[in-house]
């Protein structure tokens, strides 16, 4: 495919953006700021942002709880996102969610659940909606390969595929599912992609280092979609660098696999090709860092300044009134 500067620098800034903010996620959760538990994406931004590459306005987004800071590449509002992650009274769902369970149905994005499978018919119903409403978008359905073993997983692409509903499962393959290595949980090499043919879908296998790969194959499926054809599944192999959840020794797996991943980093894969083809200089890549290290800053400033949710709201929303 031939690229726009426009379009690369855009891409590349969105991962920066992923990158940055999972980071600056693990820096305030070390410094007591974040209740409960958090699951770092760092090193796994490439799928998110190279798939997203294709949404357009209306779509709908089923994330996962790694990487989260996919709510802002979505352009759920930093100052949000942070205040819900804290738990604050200014979070989108007044600090009730939390880090898990970040939504915002104005820009599209559903939330996720901490039962991890269970949302994946709230996708399918997005659909459904996208199909009632005679639009061309579309719901993308992000899941990891733990999750495809779950049985709500074949429930839902059954029923989207019986239905030729316009949605995109996306399983990001980071090869572990808690301490479990997906050759020992999965009897298929391709947890996403190998089901497809179950339920009479195309798939695609794409490297989920290379944010250009994996955009190239989002739009190929992205199109299909759109078009009214049905839902497709596209799965990204990519590596889980920290642990399922910080201060997870990690005793499970071999530190030299990992580090072997590490230098597959989909950030400075991308920074590198921009530099090798004169799309950006390094002056450029410290100005965009700064910008944005700046923005992130600035709303976890927010939400720390934010109240904290009033013990007696606490319980608001929990049932429909």
């Amino acid at each position: 495919m031939d690229y726009s500067k426009d379009f690369l620098t855009e891409l590349y800034k969105e991962l920066v953006e992923l990158r940055l903010f999972e980071e600056k996620l693990v820096e305030i959760y070390a410094l007591g700021k974040v209740p409960g538990h958090i699951h770092s994406g760092v090193g796994q931004e490439a799928t998110f942002v190279g798939t997203l590459a294709t949404r357009k306005q209306g779509d709908y987004y089923k994330i996962s709880h790694r990487p989260v800071g996919t709510a802002a590449i979505i352009g759920v509002p930093l100052n949000t996102v942070f205040s819900e992650i804290m738990g604050k009274r200014d979070g989108n769902s007044g600090g009730r969610g939390g880090v898990n369970h970040v939504a915002l149905l104005s820009k599209g994005m559903l939330g996720f659940s901490g039962t991890l499978g269970s949302d994946m018919a709230v996708g399918v119903g997005a659909g459904l909606t996208i199909r009632k409403n005679k639009t061309d978008n579309m719901v993308y359905v992000f899941f990891g390969d733990g999750t495809a073993n779950r049985g709500a997983v074949y429930e839902a692409m059954n029923l989207a595929s019986a239905w030729k509903l316009p949605v995109l499962f996306v399983c990001e393959n980071n090869q572990f599912a808690i301490s479990t290595h997906v050759s020992e949980a999965s009897p298929v090499a391709n947890p996403g992609a190998d089901r497809a043919q179950a339920y009479g879908i195309p798939s695609k296998i794409v490297d989920g280092t290379d944010v250009l790969d994996v955009y190239e194959g989002a739009k190929e499926l992205e199109e299909y979609v759109r078009s009214g054809k049905g839902p497709a599944i596209l799965e990204a192999k990519s590596y889980r660098w920290r642990g399922h959840f910080e201060g997870d020794q990690m005793k499970y797996r071999d530190a030299s696999v990992t580090e072997e991943w590490m230098k597959k980093d989909s950030v400075e894969k991308m920074e590198n090709y921009l530099l090798k083809n004169n799309f950006i200089t390094e002056g450029e890549i410290a100005k965009i860092r700064e910008e944005i290290n700046a923005e992130l800053d600035k709303a976890i400033e927010f939400a720390e300044a934010s109240p904290a949710t009033p013990e007696e709201e606490i319980y608001e929303y929990l049932y429909v009134k």
